[in-house]
């Protein structure tokens, strides 16, 4: 290789490993956004759960306060109704008593006048039986009698009438009515106490509430900017890859099987620098029609890849197991582009190694020049591009499906059940079956916004490209409508003999009428593409799902959960095949260790995480539930819940 081609391969390779290592640094930092902003919704839930709990808290106190109030209001008057009544009893005692003694007096009184009459009676009875004094004295007597025995009945009445008024226990009530108002009074005392502390504490948790919110949407600011951040060094190297690297790509699919797994490495058709039309037309090669004999991938583990050159890839291209060879006499597809198939188990690395799951490799693309474009070229090198981007072959495990309420009937427990395939390359030890519960609010950035940011921003900038374009397009056709009526107006006032200065001026609305053309064309040419690539953005953008309002979350954010905040599913015993079951007891507690909430939503998510042997676990990939798409289920500890509940 000439120092030409030895500096501008460097350059390459030093510009390609500054973008990717760009990448990897941002992409740590969008991870490091994505754990500040999970755990600050985290703190934004557990504020609102002990707000909510408060408030209904605050709710509760405060209407037993009011009740504990009315009961005050009634006791007081309970209270004042008592005394009033122990008064006017005690003074009712008295009167009665003077009544009954007075009437007793008057009693005695015609008593002895009756008995006086009786004997004044008998004598005349005795003495002018039959006269008219006697008829006098008869009537009298019974008169006397009728008056004493009603005089005697009243005393009897008063008597029984001051027993009876006397019996009334006012003092007892009169207490017992003063010691219920002091109870009550004590109550409210209690409860006004308990209300104004709650109040406190409702107040620190809007303001612990408010607080949080400020910094889930800090929190949220600083991931879009590390997304945008990260997505503009993915453009940056894909564009420099897509310059200098022949857009050298592995594509490894996310559901990798090792038994019989394939992967693909694409790249683009060799363009030459120079044309055919640019050699001498005496000269007799035609090299620079067909300048490539050959496309030839080799694997190369990520650590030996700064030792790779062009020379030990020329050794390999005849081993049909270390370098997968294109011929160039296969045509590429439509946009330039070669994309091979390579099988897992039939390809060796440069090291003639079989490729290793959980081991990282790049791929290199040897371009084998043809001797009659080497000879035009006068350079007898081949083409060893860049590395591609790191990527390694893992073994995805199988996730959860069909995550429903085990629908116990239980008081205070029940459950989930799911189904997984069965792991064939697994033993069952060596997988846990993680289950979390997340809450469901709707009041924080959701999952959806932030995995919706890269295709809205790839969106909102290609219909800002293509207003631009339009704009540009109805500009030049305007400005050729201009200059074809000045060419028109030109040649009408054209004169016999024309002068030097109207032929240049002819010559140069020409001139602008051609280069106005060419650019219309160009422009439309451009809106074409950008139609095109907004209509592929579009058509590539993700699909809708069930729980739009759930948070932001991910299989990195699951992985790192710790213990104590998700519970291990158990092979379902009543069931058959792969059915497993996770049971909720009073301590389960959501995804960010608080106690689940009575009558509150959570979307139940399974992780496929694997549980082996620390060697083996590059080998593996875990897998999360489709938690987007899951019924989200309402907690309750409520007995025979017709409703869904954990």
């Amino acid at each position: 290789m000439n120092s030409y081609n030895e500096n501008l391969h460097s350059s390459v390779l030093s510009s390609l490993e500054s973008q990717a290592m760009t990448k990897k640094q941002l992409s740590s930092q969008l991870s490091n956004s994505m754990f500040t902003l999970y755990y600050a919704e985290g703190a934004e839930i557990v504020a609102q759960e002990k707000l909510d709990a408060t408030t209904k808290m605050y709710q509760e106190q405060q209407h037993i306060n009011n009740v504990v109030v009315k009961n005050k209001n009634m006791a007081d008057n309970l209270l004042l109704s008592a005394n009033q009544q122990k008064t006017y009893v005690t003074q009712a005692v008295t009167n009665m008593a003077v009544c009954a003694s007075n009437i007793q007096i008057a009693s005695n009184s015609i008593v002895r006048l009756a008995s006086d009459i009786g004997s004044i009676y008998s004598i005349i009875n005795a003495a002018d039986y039959g006269t008219q004094i006697y008829q006098q004295a008869l009537e009298a007597y019974n008169l006397i009698n009728k008056t004493a025995y009603i005089a005697e009945q009243n005393s009897q009445y008063a008597m029984e009438a001051t027993a009876s008024i006397s019996e009334v226990s006012t003092s007892t009530v009169a207490d017992g009515a003063k010691l219920t108002n002091t109870s009550v009074n004590n109550l409210l005392q209690v409860t006004t106490a308990d209300l104004t502390a709650t109040t406190a504490v409702l107040t620190v948790d809007n303001d612990t509430k408010a607080k949080a919110s400020i910094a889930t949407r800090a929190a949220e600011g600083a991931i879009k900017c590390s997304e945008v951040e990260y997505d503009a060094s993915k453009k940056a190297y894909d564009y420099n890859n897509a310059l200098f690297n022949q857009s050298l790509a592995v594509e490894v699919p996310k559901q990798f099987d090792p038994t019989a797994g394939t992967f693909s490495v694409s790249f683009d058709a060799y363009r030459s620098p120079f044309s055919p039309e640019d050699r001498d037309p005496g000269t007799q090669n035609k090299g620079l029609a067909n300048p490539v004999l050959s496309y030839n991938i080799i694997m190369v583990k990520d650590s030996r890849k700064s030792f790779f050159s062009a020379s030990t890839a020329e050794l390999l291209v005849g081993s049909s197991s270390q370098s997968k060879s294109i011929p160039a006499s296969q045509n590429p597809d439509a946009k330039g582009k070669y994309k091979s198939t390579i099988a897992y188990k039939e390809v060796r690395d440069s090291d003639n190694d079989p490729l290793v799951l959980g081991e990282n490799y790049v791929a290199f693309l040897l371009i084998i020049f043809t001797e009659n474009y080497k000879k035009e070229i006068n350079t007898f090198d081949e083409y060893l591009s860049a590395p591609s981007e790191t990527f390694a072959l893992t073994y995805t495990l199988k996730n959860a499906k069909n995550i429903t309420n085990s629908g116990n009937a239980s008081e205070d427990l029940s459950g989930i059940i799911f189904t997984v395939d069965k792991e064939e390359v697994l033993k069952s030890n060596e997988i846990d079956y993680r289950c979390f519960f997340l809450p469901y609010p709707d009041d924080i950035a959701t999952n959806e916004d932030l995995k919706n940011l890269e295709y809205d921003i790839d969106t909102q900038e290609l219909e800002e490209e293509i207003k631009v374009v339009d704009a540009e397009i109805k500009f030049l056709e305007e400005e050729i409508v201009t200059l074809n009526n000045s060419a028109g107006q030109t040649e009408g006032a054209k004169k016999d003999k024309e002068t030097d200065q109207d032929k240049q001026k002819n010559l140069s609305l020409k001139s602008a009428l051609a280069d106005a053309k060419e650019k219309l064309r160009i422009a439309k040419s451009q809106l074409t593409d950008l139609n095109a690539k907004l209509k592929n953005v579009k058509d590539n953008s993700p699909k809708p799902v069930k729980n739009s309002k759930a948070f932001f979350f991910n299989l990195n954010l699951a992985e790192n959960i710790p213990a104590g905040n998700f519970t291990s599913a158990s092979h379902h015993k009543a069931a058959s095949g792969q059915e497993f079951s996770v049971h909720i007891g009073s301590t389960t507690t959501d995804n960010f260790g608080n106690p689940l909430v009575e009558e509150k939503s959570y979307i139940p998510v399974v992780l496929s995480f694997y549980n082996g042997s620390e060697n083996s676990k590059a080998k593996y990939t875990n897998s999360l539930s489709d938690w987007q798409n899951t019924t989200p289920i309402s907690y309750s500890t409520k007995k025979n819940s017709k409703s869904s509940t954990l």
